[in-house]
């Protein structure tokens, strides 16, 4: 494991686990994400309010802070954990990046999301790496009556790589035998979760995309090798294959079930209790609010898998409650908590968390500003007499509504697909990480930039324009305006893209809330660049509220 990843809270890799998949029905019995039950069980078992063995936050790390009084009310994700391995990078480069998982449904990584005629991102690995031309047409559909034969005529001319994933990812050597597995009604089904026959359209690669956009800068440019042209949304589909297996530090476990149903007491069935609130909060404020360390949730709390990478969180209520109070909150009666006996003082806590999710496959950057979304918490918090946080218990209205499971990726990572090499896969993102160039043969340079750090008035229609002259670029262009511009409520934020005085487009309008700092790649099709690209680009940016403030710290221009 990288180092790097490991210092500030002391991560020690306490269960290393390969990470296969959104995970199906019928793989509950392997490891995946989520299934601490692979790794070696000490200590205690079975489901309390306290720490057991599945929910100690000592999995995570062994240097925690766990006194309730010390630990932040806020933390974000600001320092990405990927700069040492790429210091070249832009400094505008967002933290973690959006992107789509790559359904099972629509093949994956070899699914020609361009088109039936421009090959997948592995299609083109094998042409480029694997001297291996490949198939001019892949099949329609992935599973069905009929499909069998097409798939057949496509192993014979398929690469390694393309044809491995198609072959074994998940369970598609049975959505491609166009045989009734589950033996319902004699027809190959090609959707749902009917025994192995189904495909559910959850299933996919999200166990990889989320410690991909955490461990590796997202590709900024297409990238041509051995004359295969690799688009920035085929290079970070190669980047998810290569995260494939994954090595973590991980809390809580896998909840199977489709119902989360509860006992008398309250409690839910014991693989779908956790992940323990105390845990929560001791490794969210820990993790986000003390050091800057990639942490991905499972925030679905039944049976599907959905990992998402953790951006942020903020408490908006933490408030010392009686036991009367605290029962009320859990759904219990009485003056007397029964729940955990070592717990001196209960805390109620709200909190808001804020994740990365999902995004279409793209020929340019996502970043990751227009793809978050956020779950609101609600838990008791159980102390020591020291004021230590010892245990938890969720709310009645956050019981069956939580975080399954949390891990973090520790910078060990491998494609499973023997077909591709990882450290091809780095290449590409290293090459795509240089300024795009004009011409065939490194020419005039498209990228501009200026870092002006200049104040943003407060409160005023005028605002503050920021310019960017441009010139040596030639032919019909898209282009790329990456921003970093800090300030303290980026929902008061308009930020418009002028060229020759003229309005050009409206990038951002006051969207955001009261989230910081607006640090985003905006896109613009070649049609709407026009024409001529050459003169004086401008980017302004107006705040229209008072009290907040913020700078312009950086504008880049690439043009692609």
């Amino acid at each position: 494991m990288k180092r790097s990843l490991l210092t500030g809270l002391g991560l020690t890799l306490l269960t290393s686990v390969q990470l296969a998949g959104c995970a199906t029905d019928e793989d509950a019995g392997e490891c995946l994400p989520g299934d601490i039950d692979c790794a070696e069980v000490d200590g205690t078992d079975g489901k309390a309010d306290g720490f057991d063995y599945k929910n100690d936050p000592a999995r995570m790390s062994q240097r925690l802070t766990y006194k309730l009084a010390d630990l932040p009310k806020q933390g974000r994700l600001t320092t990405p954990v990927w700069k040492a391995q790429y210091p070249s990078a832009p400094a505008t480069m967002p933290v973690a990046w959006a992107d789509t998982y790559w359904p099972t449904a629509e093949g994956s990584h070899n699914h020609r999301w361009q088109g039936a005629s421009v090959k997948s991102p592995l299609e083109k690995y094998d042409a480029a790496f694997n001297n291996a031309a490949g198939c001019s047409t892949i099949p329609s559909s992935v599973c069905g009556t009929g499909s069998k034969a097409a798939w057949d005529t496509y192993y014979t001319c398929a690469g390694p790589a393309a044809k491995w994933q198609s072959k074994n990812f998940q369970n598609a050597g049975q959505q491609h035998d166009g045989l009734d597995n589950n033996a319902k009604d004699g027809v190959d089904e090609c959707s749902g979760s009917d025994g192995n026959d189904g495909v559910a359209t959850w299933w996919g690669t999200c166990h990889a995309w989320a410690p991909a956009a955490l461990l590796a800068p997202e590709p900024q440019n297409p990238v041509t090798v051995n004359g295969v042209t690799f688009t920035v949304g085929d290079i970070k589909a190669l980047i998810q294959n290569s995260y494939d297996s994954t090595s973590a530090v991980m809390l809580g476990g896998r909840c199977n079930a489709k119902e989360i149903t509860h006992d008398v007491n309250g409690s839910a069935n014991d693989e779908c209790s956790d992940v323990n609130a105390g845990a929560l909060h001791v490794i969210l404020t820990n993790f986000l609010g003390i050091a800057q360390l990639p942490l991905v949730e499972d925030r679905t709390a039944n049976f599907e898998v959905w990992n998402q990478p953790v951006l942020a969180y903020n408490v908006t209520k933490q408030a010392q409650i009686s036991n009367t109070k605290a029962n009320e909150c859990v759904g219990n009666t009485g003056s007397t908590w029964t729940y955990n006996a070592a717990a001196k003082k209960l805390y109620e806590v709200r909190i808001d968390v804020e994740y990365l999710s999902e995004s279409g496959a793209s020929n340019t950057p996502h970043g990751w500003q227009n793809n978050t979304s956020e779950d609101s918490y609600h838990y008791i918090l159980e102390l020591d007499t020291a004021g230590k946080i010892i245990g938890g218990r969720y709310c009645t209205d956050s019981t069956n509504d939580h975080i399954d499971f949390l891990w973090s990726p520790t910078g060990t990572n491998r494609p499973s697909n023997p077909g591709v090499n990882g450290a091809k896969v780095k290449e590409l993102i290293a090459k795509s990480l240089a300024p795009a160039t004009g011409g065939s043969g490194g020419g005039t340079a498209r990228e501009f930039t200026a870092s002006p750090n200049v104040s943003i008035p407060d409160n005023n229609a005028t605002g503050v324009t920021v310019d960017v002259p441009v010139t040596g670029v030639t032919g019909s262009v898209g282009l790329s305006v990456s921003l970093d511009i800090t300030h303290t409520y980026r929902g008061d934020l308009v930020v418009d893209l002028l060229k020759d005085g003229a309005l050009k487009k409206n990038l951002h309008n006051a969207t955001g809330g009261g989230a910081d700092d607006l640090v985003q790649t905006f896109t613009l099709t070649a049609a709407e660049v026009g024409a001529s690209p050459n003169g004086r680009w401008q980017v302004r940016v107006k705040d229209n509220a008072a009290q907040d403030t913020g700078t312009v710290k950086t504008v880049k221009l690439s043009f692609q």
